[in-house]
């Protein structure tokens, strides 16, 4: 007779037999019925953090991949697109667009990021006496200080007579005195590195676990087995409840703004810096979904736009020229606006080729009225330099 312990491993080793058998079955399913692009979430071809404190991100220049199923080509210069002429060619006006994923366009073919349809605008109707030129120097993973890490070294080889920086709530963190986010905004993002490690592994080896892995972590935040903000909560720290980290991170901040803006003026280029909202900013119902399904905690401040008050505050202050997004994305549906997919059922932060587009109108509309016009607002174009 078997004793009570040996019958519970037994079973145990049953049950864990017949688990494998089935996801071995399913995997086999899925390779043969509906292959999957084990690169989907890849980006290790074309991004890359340096190597030296306070390790930057930066993307790899020539790099080519098939991310989140549109293709991405890094140019020579470490740009997202193709190769420009360097220096500048004469009559030309060019805009440098520095940001995170959504100035890189996560998700999103080049052509319908907000720099490119951004670059059509400005070019219609074509003018014998200007071209706009619009790059996109966008880094998945970027914050404050890997946009001043970029314009210090890339800035002087590309010329631009017009930067902007497309900041989205999610830049708020503590930064040290080099520019990276300090031990404090990132020691909760180093909870569960074995679930970490164990999920890169999968994605890259498993077609099944890539099918289902936006779902399967969805999953394991709304059901409260990984707390949202323990592993994405400095994400999101714009948006918290006040705190006194909060209100370090919105001071170390605007200093970090501020060494961006003195750069600029240092080098006489005209800084922009562009607001995207998140979408738990849109309404009462979008607000309420990331509470409740996400179990994220969110501030008061954040349905009544209180961060892009207090980046407005500073701008007003500091003579810094500012496009908010809020106001003019709250005019559509927010399912319109952001990312979504079979691969990605939702995503807070990053804007659809809709959210682009939008972005770029709105952009277009107040840089043909704060820049393009100057002093004189007769509607002439800007004379390159």
């Amino acid at each position: 007779m078997k004793s009570p312990l040996r019958r519970i491993v037994a079973n145990f080793a049953t049950a864990l037999t017949s688990v494998s058998i089935t996801l071995l079955g399913l995997e086999f399913g899925i390779r043969l019925f509906s292959p999957q692009d084990l690169g989907y979430f890849d980006s290790r071809s074309f991004r890359r953090n340096v190597s030296t404190s306070p390790h930057f991100v930066e993307n790899i220049p020539n790099g080519k991949a098939n991310f989140l199923g549109v293709p991405v080509v890094i140019n020579s210069l470490g740009l997202r697109g193709g190769e420009i002429r360097t220096p500048r060619p004469p009559n030309t006006v060019r805009i440098l667009t520095v940001g995170d994923s959504i100035t890189f366009g996560y998700g999103i073919p080049l052509e319908a990021t907000y720099s490119k349809v951004l670059e059509k605008l400005l070019n219609q109707p074509p003018s014998p006496v200007a071209q706009y030129e619009v790059l996109n120097g966008g880094t998945l993973g970027g914050s404050l200080g890997d946009y001043f890490h970029f314009l210090t070294q890339k800035a002087e080889t590309l010329q631009p007579q017009i930067v902007l920086i497309g900041l989205c709530l999610n830049d708020i963190f503590v930064y040290s005195e080099a520019g990276g986010i300090s031990e404090v905004a990132t020691e909760r993002g180093r909870e569960l590195p074995l679930l970490r490690r164990l999920n890169r592994f999968l994605l890259r080896r498993s077609q099944l676990y890539t099918l289902s892995y936006a779902r399967f972590k969805s999953f394991l935040y709304g059901s409260g087995i990984v707390d949202f903000n323990e592993v994405q909560g400095s994400n999101f720290l714009a948006l918290a409840p006040p705190s006194p980290h909060q209100a370090q991170a919105w001071e170390s901040s605007l200093g970090m703004l501020s060494r961006i803006m003195a750069f600029c003026r240092q080098h006489s280029y005209r800084l922009v810096v562009v607001i995207f909202p998140m979408q738990m900013q849109m309404s009462i119902t979008d607000f309420e979904f990331y509470k409740k399904n996400y179990h994220l905690k969110l501030g008061a401040g954040t349905l009544s736009g209180e961060p892009q008050q207090r980046l407005r505050d500073f701008a007003t202050t500091a003579g810094l020229s500012i496009v908010d997004l809020l106001p003019v994305y709250r005019t559509y549906p927010s399912q319109e606006l952001y990312v979504r997919n079979k691969m990605i059922p939702s995503d807070p932060t990053h804007p659809s080729v809709k959210g682009n587009q939008v972005a770029a109108d709105e952009i277009f509309r107040v840089l043909r009225g704060m820049i393009i016009c100057g002093n004189d607002c007769a509607g002439r174009r800007p004379k390159p330099r």
